[in-house]
């Protein structure tokens, strides 16, 4: 051989500088070529996440319908007060307290929709579809020819 220690263990010989490179056989035509696939693909983690999300914003819902609820009474309760005492301060607190129970009312509302939102992408991402098409280089130059076998 020539001297090269990796060539020798190897059992190879070097390339020669007039010697013509063989191609080497296409081992792609030996791939099982497979059509397409229309399994439904879903990400357990991205489940997961989709499912807190839904219990977060269920939960967070629920605290402003108790906070809304609690502001009702309050609201008539400090009507009640702020007529009897006649205090400019006790309608100042009254106002204040309606402004409130209608920010939450607001944000009641944007849960409601959040929650509608997040269910409609957990069902979306259940419906996703991946169509593969595995073909060898031989068969892909084929299809884009236009040959048939």
């Amino acid at each position: 051989m020539s001297g090269d220690k990796i060539l020798e263990s190897m059992g190879l010989a070097p390339i020669e500088k007039d010697q013509e490179l063989k191609p080497v056989e296409d081992i792609t035509e030996q791939l099982p070529v497979v059509q397409e696939s229309n399994l439904p693909v879903t990400s357990v983690a991205s489940e997961r996440a989709a499912e807190e999300n839904l219990k977060d914003i269920e939960l967070a819902k629920r605290n402003i319908e108790n906070i809304i609820n609690l502001g009702d009474d309050s609201v008539k309760e400090m009507v009640e007060i702020a007529k009897q005492s006649e205090s400019p301060r006790a309608f100042e607190v009254v106002s204040t307290l309606m402004k409130t129970l209608l920010d939450a009312n607001k944000d009641y509302v944007e849960m409601s929709t959040k929650k509608r939102y997040a269910k409609e992408e957990k069902q979306a991402e259940t419906q996703v579809t991946n169509n593969n098409l595995i073909v060898s280089t031989a068969d892909l130059l084929k299809m884009i020819k236009g040959e048939d076998d």
